[in-house]
């Protein structure tokens, strides 16, 4: 039996799918991350990871063939995992989606600044205060935000609780 390299041709469509989201993830990128329009950007998020799950598992329905049995297992647990992530990343938009915004008075407020291991765009800040619940909120602000916020003892923000997003300032 000869081992041949199968050649697949990529096909116009997964070309479209790649620009997609590749647009799309640009456009998380570009969003702010406070203001009216942070719902959008987790919106990105999941429209690229849904795209990207979906074509995985379609890829694999696709495949047509006689398969071994943990071939196929192997097949159910990739589909599995694609719904799991794609649920897991769509989770907490929902939450907020369905719940709407929420306004807290934060005091004994800290802002700090994250680098991660991820390249160019891995600097993130938050706002970490204490709501009137005794609760310690984590909010992920702008740089612009970082820079304002530093020396201040208490803010009123206007949030979303699952996302972490701050939708304005009160």
């Amino acid at each position: 039996m000869d081992n041949k390299l199968v050649k697949r041709k990529i096909q116009t469509y997964e070309i479209i799918l790649c620009i997609f989201v590749l647009a799309v993830v640009a456009a998380g990128l570009l969003m702010p991350k406070t203001g009216p329009l942070v719902m959008i950007d987790e919106i990105c998020d999941i429209v690229a990871i849904w795209t990207v799950c979906i074509y995985v598992i379609v890829r694999i329905i696709q495949s047509r063939g006689r398969f071994q049995a943990s071939v196929k297992a192997a097949r159910i647990l990739v589909i599995a995992a694609c719904v799991v992530i794609g649920v897991l990343f769509t989770r907490s938009t929902a939450l907020d989606l369905v719940s709407g915004p929420e306004t807290a008075q934060l005091t004994d407020i800290q802002v700090s600044r994250s680098q991660a291991h991820t390249g160019i765009f891995s600097l993130h800040y938050y706002l970490t205060g204490t709501d009137s619940r005794g609760e310690r909120v984590r909010l992920e602000i702008s740089g612009d935000d970082y820079t304002r916020l530093s020396g201040s003892s208490s803010v009123t923000v206007e949030y979303y609780r699952h996302t972490g997003r701050i939708v304005r300032y009160l």
